[in-house]
């Protein structure tokens, strides 16, 4: 799916602040005068069917025509003042455009902006693409609104933490990944660790773009949570099971060389040359990723590391049993030191009394 074009009126040097509309003014003539035909007129319908949504002014000559669409079914008034095809009006694409059309000085943060900003969503393959994305969120400095699909926080943001893509204006990937965080989603910011858009260092200095949005601890927590470098779901369940319990001498995806070539291990233990693989179906349960893992072990145990395979359904079920196995590896100073039940640990995986 491919991003909606800004219209050509927008340079890339003098940004307009006024939105494009569908009227033109109004000439002064006859009655009995004929309508004017020229090519540079563009009717409503025309401007629907091109760009999917369009702003219709107060004044417009177009008002009485786009209330009688709207009426008819075959369009949405998603913003005031802005109307989009009805085929298009939950399209994200179609509710970015409406945004920047409605006021071009909000700012889109969350799951939308990180796309915008080149990331491959969880369980999607290409960029830009917006699949399962149900709401854009955005910040104004003096605006708030709430509607279908669209959200606007009353918020301001630092312009050190503003960024620009195709002439949107967007949150940098920190400061969406840490609201994503807080919220709780946290395969978007599992993903954005892996893809590299941002790293635990650079979410800490992003920290005073939410000042007085949000409490001082949900924000620390948020932090302390990304800080463990998780590349998954379950790999943060993991880390956060180690944290919990004092276990010591691991790096979550850390860079380690084995013969001629470099992997990224889950959990690296370097001073035991031990390593801890959480193993999911989706990727190490097709042919070529069962395949994949095994050769990969194969090498890695070639040059002196021990591979401990945990499965998420193990971790789910079974967190003391596999806190166990771990330990058992262990060098006494890396060992736990705090000890819990089995409720406690399946609590502490999902974030709950984990600090």
């Amino acid at each position: 799916m491919a991003f909606p074009v800004v219209p050509n009126k927008i340079s890339t040097t003098t940004q307009s602040s006024r939105p494009i509309t569908v009227h033109k003014e109004w000439q002064t003539r006859r009655k009995s005068a004929p309508a004017t035909t020229t090519t540079d007129v563009t009717t409503l319908y025309d401007h629907l069917n091109h760009t999917g949504v369009a702003r219709v002014r107060r004044n417009s000559p177009y008002r009485g025509q786009a209330d009688r669409t709207v009426a008819r079914g075959d369009a949405v008034r998603v913003l005031p003042g802005v109307i989009a095809a009805a085929a298009l009006a939950h399209d994200p694409t179609t509710l970015i455009r409406a945004l920047w059309l409605w006021d071009p000085n909000t700012i889109l943060t969350g799951k939308a902006a990180l796309i915008m900003h080149g990331m491959t969503a969880p369980n999607t393959h290409h960029v830009l693409d917006f699949t399962g994305i149900t709401s854009i969120e955005a910040c104004s400095l003096t605006r708030h609104l709430s509607r279908p699909g669209i959200t606007v926080h009353r918020w301001h943001i630092p312009d050190r933490f503003i960024t620009y893509r195709e002439h949107i204006r967007l949150t940098t990937p920190e400061v969406c990944v840490l609201i994503l965080a807080i919220h709780g989603n946290w395969d978007w910011v599992c993903e954005a660790l892996r893809q590299r858009l941002v790293s635990p260092g650079s979410c800490r200095a992003a920290r005073k773009s939410l000042t007085g949005r949000y409490p001082k601890t949900q924000v620390d927590q948020a932090l302390a949570d990304i800080a463990l470098n998780a590349w998954s779901i379950p790999e943060l369940h993991m880390a956060r099971l180690l944290r919990a319990t004092g276990i010591t001498g691991h790096k979550s995806n850390h860079e380690i060389h084995a013969g001629n070539r470099i992997y990224y291990l889950d959990q690296a233990f370097n001073a035991e040359k031990l390593a801890t693989e959480i193993d999911g179906r989706t990727i190490h349960g097709t042919i070529d990723g069962y395949e994949h893992t095994m050769m990969r072990t194969a090498h890695l145990e070639q040059h002196g590391w021990k591979i401990l395979h945990i499965t998420p359904t193990m971790l789910r079920h079974h967190p003391h049993f596999v806190l166990d196995w771990i330990t058992t590896h262990l060098h006494i100073r890396h060992k736990p030191t705090r000890h819990y039940t089995e409720p406690q640990l399946r609590h502490i995986m999902t974030g709950l009394d984990s600090i």
